[in-house]
């Protein structure tokens, strides 16, 4: 009889090879969050679930909680590229923290067991049976992804669109905007993956109604009354996120913000 799993026999792998055989190990245990969910979570599920022992996927893992914290890695580099694409597309700098905003809607909806077992991975349960490798990942990545949105309040600032408040830091400014779409997307998080016409609040339009409460809360200017964000935001999202609409569009998803 065969024993699928046919990693037993040693062999010397390259980087690159290793670096395969850990994607296929993290992909196949993403694929059981959004089936059973994170919490649901087991090395002898993922073992079960993939083609390699239980000891070639300790290898790549120190256990569950190490393997959360990369799926938690991966899931912050892909927001980091959306992040960046919205901060570096040419309009205001509020008009960049809306579509920054929205893009992190984006990244819920294209990744919803990313999106919902990122902050598993972030509770210090998990953090102390991490390799101080990962760890040291993740603290990179985080900054850059603060760094984006630090940059589009620099932008702001500087252009004179935004005086930071006397009694806060660029860290909070930044914290309020995160929070707040965090908030508004996992309050909301049963609508995310709905088609966009169901009754009640739709979340994306809820999401730029309340970053819009804040800016203008925050004096960031022009106020809301005075530009329309909406169609701006449109023609933002159809020029920075082409393929990612039309992903959606094929899942029966388009934004509505009216």
């Amino acid at each position: 009889m065969t024993n699928r799993h046919n990693d037993m026999t040693p062999r010397i792998l390259d980087e690159h090879s290793l670096k395969a055989r850990e994607q296929d190990i993290i992909d196949a245990t993403i694929a059981l969050i959004e089936k059973h969910g994170v919490e649901n979570i087991t090395i002898d599920k993922v073992v079960a679930a993939v083609s390699y022992s239980k000891g070639t996927v300790y290898k790549h893992f120190l256990g569950k909680e190490d393997l959360l914290l990369a799926i938690g890695n991966q899931a912050i580099t892909i927001m980091h590229d959306l992040f960046n694409r919205a901060a570096q597309y040419q309009g205001s700098a509020r008009a960049r923290m809306l579509l920054l905003n929205v893009s992190n809607l984006i990244y819920a909806i294209l990744h919803p067991a990313l999106f919902k077992s990122v902050q598993c991975s972030k509770s210090p349960n998990v953090y102390g049976k991490c390799s101080a490798k990962r760890l040291q990942e993740q603290e990179q990545l985080e900054a850059k992804v603060m760094g984006t949105t630090f940059g589009i309040i620099e932008d702001a600032i500087a252009n004179k669109e935004f005086v930071l408040p006397k009694h806060m830091t660029l860290q909070q400014v930044c914290f309020a905007t995160w929070s707040q779409t965090f908030g508004v997307i996992s309050i909301l998080s049963s609508e995310v993956e709905q088609c966009s016409g169901s009754s009640g609040l739709v979340v994306e339009r809820e999401l730029f109604n309340q970053t819009n409460l804040l800016l203008d809360g925050l004096q960031w200017v022009p106020y809301s009354a005075e530009k329309d964000y909406k169609q701006s935001l449109k023609s933002a999202l159809a020029l920075v996120f082409p393929s990612e609409l039309a992903l959606l569009k094929s899942m029966g998803r388009e934004f509505n913000f009216n």
